[in-house]
């Protein structure tokens, strides 16, 4: 009956380290989120200001248009760089649940044999 015990404290204690694995991950993931996203907004804010300032500056309307297109190619450059990044960061997050879900299924897969070997002897 102890070994029963036993085998069910184990259980969940493995149930609650996997969970605080799991928020260990998606906390990571969320603060590179937010990091990337607080860089991304002060970029458009540079961008922004880069404007009003072109447009305060520009002494033609050829010189505002070209002006404008290089800062549309920055800003869209920008863009991308973030997408990725906000992508691979994704991705790595997935590939930590991955591996500690399978690292779970074969822990519990033991777990089962364990209760029922145990029940077995009994």
């Amino acid at each position: 009956m102890n070994e029963m015990f036993e085998t069910f404290n184990k259980a969940n204690q493995s149930m609650f380290d996997t969970l605080r694995k799991v928020n260990d991950i998606n906390q990571k993931a969320m603060e590179k989120l937010l990091s990337q996203q607080l860089d991304l907004t002060t970029a458009m804010v540079d961008v922004s200001m880069k404007n009003v300032e072109l447009v305060s500056k520009a002494k033609g309307y050829q010189e505002l248009l070209s002006g404008q297109a290089d800062l549309a190619r920055d800003c869209s450059q920008t863009l991308m760089t973030s997408y990725k990044n906000g992508h691979d960061v994704l991705n790595e997050a997935r590939e930590s649940m991955t591996k500690l879900m399978d690292e779970s299924v074969k822990s519990a897969e033991e777990t089962v044999k364990q209760a029922t070997s145990i029940k077995k002897a009994a």
